[in-house]
């Protein structure tokens, strides 16, 4: 008589220790970049991390910016979240965000 509506399972991604954060970003190189899914208490976001292409000429050596997820892929504008040279500091605001690990991409 009545339809329940199906229940989408929602994004159950580990919790990433902070050492396993930071030794994939160390691990990153020229053109690589990582994605990390943020909670939807955040506004369901991907995070994603990039070798900064200009340094050490311009800017930092990794940034941090955020995209708008719809159905799953990123969509919009890049924002500028964070720029450093210490993976200390993403790392924190990757942890303090609990961020998962959705992918690793070459650009």
């Amino acid at each position: 008589m009545f339809r329940r509506k199906k229940k989408t399972a929602p994004h159950k991604g580990r919790k990433l220790t902070q050492k396993e954060i930071m030794s994939h970003i160390e691990q990153l190189s020229l053109g690589e970049s990582l994605s990390y899914r943020l909670p939807e208490i955040y506004g369901d976001q991907v995070a994603m991390v990039e070798f900064n292409t200009a340094y050490p000429w311009r800017g930092s050596k990794y940034v941090l910016s955020i995209q708008t997820l719809v159905d799953g892929k990123p969509v919009g504008e890049k924002e500028s979240a964070l720029e450093s040279d210490e993976v200390k500091e993403i790392v924190a605001w990757l942890s303090k965000r609990r961020g998962s690990l959705l992918s690793s991409v070459e650009n």
